[in-house]
């Protein structure tokens, strides 16, 4: 003999809270498990090595590929080769600049693809570059405080 026997409303609950923490498990599963692959997948933008056997053999055009890309053009009075081997060896990107009336202020430079940092004049920026000063949308590098400033990296318009 088979009796129907109804079931009470307090058993329901049990069951729903069970249900909905085994979706938030499942759920917490998954988010980590596609955090994890992400972390292994290499990243999109991929360096390149230049050797010296892929330099193109018509000579040195890095003048014209900087001027195509929108470079200033290089003053008259400067000599081609002249201050250029130690102002060549790093690679500036002026990022920000906080200037006042004053000439105090700040200047955000990453310095060869390194993340940017902020730099007070007198700080030095790279071994044998120090922040000169600053000014509205620009700074100014020397090789030290007293010198004359050779490097002005300015920000876009």
């Amino acid at each position: 003999m088979l009796q129907v026997k109804e079931a009470s409303r307090k058993t329901f609950w049990p069951a729903l809270c069970a249900v909905l923490a085994s979706a938030a498990a499942a759920y917490a599963l998954v988010a980590w498990v596609l955090q994890i692959q992400s972390l292994r997948q290499a990243a999109s933008a991929v360096p390149v090595v230049l050797s010296e056997s892929s330099v193109p053999v018509g000579g040195n055009n890095s003048s014209h590929v900087a001027l195509a890309l929108g470079a200033p053009l290089p003053s008259q009075g400067t000599k081609p080769g002249a201050d250029q081997s130690s102002q060549a060896a790093y690679q500036w990107n002026l990022l920000g600049v906080v200037a006042g009336v004053s000439g105090k202020g700040s200047a955000l430079i990453g310095v060869d693809g390194q993340a940017p940092k902020a730099f007070l004049p007198g700080q030095t920026v790279a071994p044998g570059w120090v922040l000169h000063s600053v000014g509205h949308r620009l700074a100014r590098l020397a090789p030290s405080l007293q010198d004359k400033p050779t490097v002005t990296l300015e920000l876009p318009k």
